[in-house]
């Protein structure tokens, strides 16, 4: 008999992964969406569609009893829709901090609590590393800088308050991968010839490839861990030179390289918040957004992750280079560049 997963946020960029990978793991996936939510991205005619509007306590208990009575409750449910970009930063609190605990409620309320429930947080609810350049572990001290960062925590707690909840969290830090439009606009800067950095060329970074993060949350929601909380990422970290170089190599791309004063960098956004404004548009670079890219150190420490048998596949060169071959093919980027050297996704 195959076990039921429920994904919320399905139409999303980790969602949509996620999804395919259920799927391939025998699970009976139910794709929780938004009646607006795109499905370009959901076209397996095994997924079944439940409309999930997670600001909405009762919607939410109603489908939970409708789905249960036709094909079961849900053994795992797997939480990514959440909200990623606003300038009100009062609604990150009410969808990503109320949505959790609106659904959890729900599952409370119809007794329909799964074996476990995956919260997909992120690195933005610890906050950067110290000054001693220390990667950041799941028992860090959590001091976000964003308002999206404290939504995300506000969720991690409420969780960690319920001590009978079958909760596992996952705090993914910088996920690229084919589909994503925020890492996009970096590719597209250096196809353009500009290559930027705030502060210095030393910032401390980590990343994992969207596909390997689908398989690190599907083997911690398949492991004994409950009420406890992984970090994943590539296993490794790296400069912002050392990103920006690999993917320079990738599109055999000259640059011209700047040094932003972090003063410079506010300014200007505020000029692109202003600007976003006028087109209804959340922008890259916004004050928010800053104070993450102006942070020197986002290293990580995700051995605990990897004790479970997670291993990734992709390295930050071959992920980005599986990443610009899917926005070359996709038309995202022109193949513009004589000679560009890519591989087959």
């Amino acid at each position: 008999m195959k076990k039921n997963i429920l994904i919320t946020g399905a139409s999303g960029f980790i969602g949509s992964f996620l999804v395919e990978e259920a799927i391939q793991r025998g699970y009976r996936v139910f794709a929780g969406v938004r009646s607006s939510s795109s499905r370009q991205y959901l076209s397996d005619p095994a997924i079944r569609f439940v409309e999930t509007d997670i600001c909405n306590r009762h919607n939410l208990e109603e489908m939970l009893l409708q789905s249960a009575e036709k094909y079961g409750p849900f053994d795992y449910i797997v939480h990514t829709a959440g909200l990623t970009k606003t300038m009100d930063h009062f609604a990150y609190t009410r969808v990503n901090f109320g949505g959790t605990q609106n659904l959890v409620e729900a599952l409370q309320n119809t007794r329909l609590v799964p074996e476990k429930f995956i919260y997909i947080s992120s690195l933005a609810s610890y906050g950067p590393g110290g000054s001693d350049k220390k990667p950041i572990d799941p028992d860090a001290p959590q001091h976000p800088v964003t308002a999206y960062g404290k939504s995300k925590l506000l969720a991690e707690q409420f969780l960690y308050r319920h001590e009978n909840f079958p909760f596992l969290i996952i705090n993914p830090t910088t996920v690229y991968g084919p589909r994503d439009k925020d890492f996009f606009f970096l590719i597209q800067s250096i196809r353009k010839g500009v290559e930027l950095y705030i502060g210095n060329r030393n910032q401390l970074l980590s990343f994992v490839h969207v596909k390997d993060l689908v398989n690190a949350i599907m083997t911690a929601m398949e492991s004994d861990l409950v009420q406890t909380k992984r970090i994943v990422s590539d296993l490794s970290n790296y400069t912002a030179a050392e990103m920006n170089g690999t993917v320079k190599k990738i599109l055999q791309q000259r640059t011209l390289s700047l040094v932003v004063p972090a003063w410079i960098a506010d300014i200007v956004a505020v000029f692109s918040e202003y600007a976003g404004n006028l087109k209804g548009t959340v922008p890259v670079v916004n004050r928010e957004r800053l104070k993450e890219f102006k942070a020197a150190n986002w290293s990580v420490d995700a051995s605990l992750t990897a004790a479970l048998g997670y291993q990734p596949l992709y390295g930050l060169e071959e992920g980005l280079r599986n990443t610009i071959d899917w926005y070359l093919d996709n038309g995202w980027l022109k193949k513009q560049v004589a000679g560009l050297q890519t591989r087959p996704s």
